[in-house]
């Protein structure tokens, strides 16, 4: 019976023990933590007590040297200022004693003052090209770079206004942009690629999407696209033989319904038209326009669907 009643009372005594340990072991972990964020905050204000103390020195240095440039004499001044004012060794016949120590220190500070620190770095440079007195080429520069060109502005009309932009990375140029319609924003876009041309896009309906795009690879035209019905999508390919850097085309690809998709395919050899392939929906729409592509070769493509 005892033990049966002390054993509630015992692991009631454990609990409470627990407790109290669990405690304990908390005040002193939070002790600890309390005490190394007051180390911290004493570190913070040593920290910042030393560079109070050192703007303060700063400060004192830069008026010493205001003062000693602000109250040297000018050549006349100087010598009319003495001549007005006699001093009093000169008066009773005797010889100038030595000078003050704070007379050396005003004079070794004047003789001493620094030069003026040179202008910060400005990452822009102006250039007048042609000599017309008008800035006509502005070079911005990498701040952290002052050397590496990272844009370049200019005026191909000598006017003053920019209409070309081109930017480089790392030294090389990689985008160009060009107003040639003088409306103040950029109408045709160049992209390079180690140094050489890869595309170029224009937008020659005024919508602010490309309507003529070409690319290029190792410099030379290869392939062109273009929106011919001004509705923001290319529906004509044009693809050009390798090596004739788009002087012979070899196919043409044209969207007749506006989805995007070819329908009408033209074949070319040694710049003649020699095939046309066309699908059900392009044969559809060429019928109901009346404008049946020639009888050169014309085959019919059977679509899924069509």
């Amino acid at each position: 019976m005892g033990g049966s009643i002390a054993g509630p009372y015992g692991a009631g005594g454990g609990l409470v023990l627990g407790l109290l340990m669990g405690l304990f072991t908390a005040d002193s972990y939070y002790g600890q933590l309390n005490a190394q964020i007051y180390s911290e905050q004493q570190k913070d204000r040593q920290l910042e007590a030393a560079i109070e103390q050192e703007l303060e020195r700063q400060r004192e240095l830069e008026g010493q040297v205001a003062s000693a440039t602000t109250s040297k004499p000018s050549g006349d001044s100087a010598g009319a200022s003495q001549a007005a004012r006699p001093s009093a060794s000169g008066a009773a016949g005797t010889a100038p004693g030595p000078r003050s120590a704070a007379a050396e220190q005003v004079t070794v500070a004047s003789l001493n003052t620094p030069k003026p620190a040179p202008l910060p770095f400005k990452n822009v440079e102006v250039k007048d090209v042609n000599g017309d007195g008008v800035p006509d080429l502005w070079i911005y520069y990498n701040p952290a770079r002052p050397g590496e060109v990272v844009r370049q502005e200019e005026s191909a009309k000598g006017d003053g206004r920019v209409d070309s932009w081109s930017y480089f990375r790392d030294g090389h140029l990689v985008r160009r942009e060009v107003d040639t319609r003088g409306e103040g924003r950029p109408d045709t876009v160049f992209y390079y690629e180690r140094e050489k041309i890869v595309r170029e896009e224009r937008d020659e309906n005024g919508l602010g999407t490309a309507s003529y795009r070409a690319i290029y690879q190792d410099g030379e035209l290869v392939r062109v696209e273009k929106d011919t019905r001004h509705s923001g999508r290319m529906d004509l390919w044009i693809f050009y033989e390798p090596g004739s850097d788009g002087k012979k085309v070899a196919k043409e690809e044209k969207d007749l319904d506006g989805d995007g998709a070819a329908d009408l395919w033209s074949y070319y050899e040694a710049g003649r038209l020699v095939r046309r392939d066309v699908n059900a929906v392009g044969l559809e729409v060429l019928s109901r326009q009346e404008q049946l592509p020639s009888a050169v070769h014309i085959q019919k493509i059977n679509t899924p669907g069509g």
